[in-house]
């Protein structure tokens, strides 16, 4: 069995024609007015569909994409799920199989070749089959409910032997679901990172002979924007300048708005640093600026179709926005994706630039998925000067919930010098630490919180209980700190 990259299998597609920096003469005629194709034909600019390997829609497929059970789903999770039904697929396809033929033995050889089969070169983690069982189950699930076919591939059954309340049980759910790879980085940890495969020093603080240094300052502003947010890959990638919050003064953290269509979940408010706003600013003057003059100078935007341009946004979130034609529409910054958001303009004083806030050399703006690279290849840079430090934008966002866990319970217990009896009213008043991080982090559940993000702290509460003495005012932020820094998911960086 070959991997799914190597066979030219099932494609997942979206409804929009071309990328909006694709010139028109470059594209056949029939291609021209295939918008309004789709719009006639009920498909939103950003459906997700799947072509069938001879190039073919399957009609029952797209039927499942277009539900509105599925389309409720989060952009993100519905791309997910997409692409882990595109992987299946076409491990049937390699089979000369259709999915409507698949069945319980099938699907358990689908989870063999996708987890232990060794002549799978791309195996993948107990945690990430979880996700693709999820994916293929509703799928299975949902035709088997609307009668497509018989009965789901992936069964599930009813125990209740030892309970009187039944449960149900999926027989390929991974038992080694729980991820115990290192998530975390302390504040040093996450400098050494920036400063070796971001900045290209050794650990000497000598700048390496051959180093580019192209980017870095705007590679170097998006990762301290998630070190200091909490926000996730796309929801920091695809910021609109009309998003960052205005630079208040004696404010250490601004509260801003993430939309919706790019949030997991829904929108929320998310909080970021004062630094992390001063280093927008410093790249918004410099690196993007020069991005931006290159690409007016050389015409760039000018030949894009397209484009949108965003004249104004109310109070409400409400924007103006002028296309190509000149005609005037109006939608809410909630409902635009990531792929929406590279279309938007915006008139600066020589002339149009986007209106996202990262950009790549060109001045157009960057693909979120990008940054996963950008990442990737800091890290091989850290591991090539035996700086045993890997990051990823989601170790950022893990790496701040814990800051913030420090940060707030020596807030509560330390600076404002106050009794366990006053601390108990403050806290019934203003939060609980562990539920304030769970608003930053936009967690529906606070678990979530304290058993994904606040892992290495868990046994925190029973290390207080046994180690406080009757009269001993614990310093509750001096046990955090020296349980995250005992923690094996921890990683601290060189010494």
């Amino acid at each position: 069995m070959t991997s799914n990259d190597e066979i030219a299998g099932w494609r997942l597609r979206s409804a929009r024609p071309r990328r909006p920096d694709t010139p028109s003469s470059w594209l056949p005629e029939d291609f021209l007015n295939l918008a309004q194709r789709e719009e006639e034909a009920g498909l939103r600019n950003d459906e997700l569909f799947l072509l069938k390997p001879d190039g073919h829609p399957d009609l029952d497929v797209s039927a499942y994409l277009h539900d509105r059970s599925f389309r409720r789903l989060s952009r993100a999770t519905q791309v997910s799920y997409a692409k882990d039904l595109r992987t299946h697929f076409n491990f049937l396809y390699s089979q000369h199989i259709g999915w409507r033929e698949c069945t319980v033995e099938l699907f358990e050889d689908y989870e063999y070749w996708r987890r232990r089969d060794e002549r799978n070169p791309s195996r993948i983690s107990g945690a990430k089959f979880s996700r693709e069982l999820a994916a293929c189950r509703r799928f299975y699930e949902w035709h088997a409910r609307r009668g497509t076919i018989r009965i789901s591939p992936i069964q599930t059954f009813t125990d209740d032997s030892s309970s009187n309340r039944a449960g149900v049980s999926v027989p390929l759910m991974p038992k080694n679901a729980r991820n115990n790879r290192v998530k975390w980085l302390t504040p040093e940890a996450y400098r050494q990172w920036k400063h070796v495969g971001l900045s290209g020093y050794n650990l000497e603080g000598r700048q390496r002979h051959n180093w580019r240094g192209r980017n870095e300052d705007r590679n170097i502003c998006f990762a301290d924007l998630l070190w200091d947010s909490g926000l996730r890959l796309r929801e920091g990638a695809t910021l609109l300048w009309c998003e960052v919050p205005a630079l208040q003064e004696r404010t250490n953290f601004h509260q801003a708005r993430l939309a919706t269509a790019v949030a997991k979940g829904r929108g929320r408010n998310f909080w970021v640093s004062r630094a992390a706003l001063q280093g927008l600013g410093a790249y918004k003057l410099t690196t993007r600026a020069e991005a931006v003059s290159r690409a007016q100078k050389e015409g760039r935007y000018d030949n894009l179709s397209g484009k949108l341009v965003l004249q104004s946004v109310d109070a409400n979130r409400r924007a103006k926005l002028i296309d190509d034609n000149g005609r005037v529409t109006a939608c809410s910054l909630d409902d635009l994706y990531a792929e929406e958001r590279e279309r938007l303009f915006i008139q600066g004083d020589a002339g149009l630039e986007p209106a996202m806030v990262w950009l790549a050399e060109s001045g157009l703006p960057m693909k979120y998925m990008t940054w996963e690279m950008v990442f990737s290849t800091a890290s091989q840079r850290c591991r090539s000067q035996s700086v045993p430090i890997a990051c990823t934008p989601h170790m950022l966002r893990h790496s701040f919930a814990l800051r913030m866990l420090v940060s707030l319970i020596h807030a509560t217990d330390t600076r404002l010098g106050i009794t366990p009896e006053e601390r108990r009213e403050y806290r019934m008043l203003f939060g609980d630490p562990w539920v304030l991080v769970q608003t930053m982090l936009g967690h529906v559940n606070v678990e979530i919180t304290r058993q994904v993000y606040l892992e290495p702290v868990q046994g925190l509460q029973v290390d207080l209980f046994l180690n406080a003495g009757e009269n001993d005012e614990h310093d509750f932020s001096a046990v955090l700190s020296r349980e995250i820094l005992s923690s094996p998911l921890v990683n601290k960086g060189v010494r």
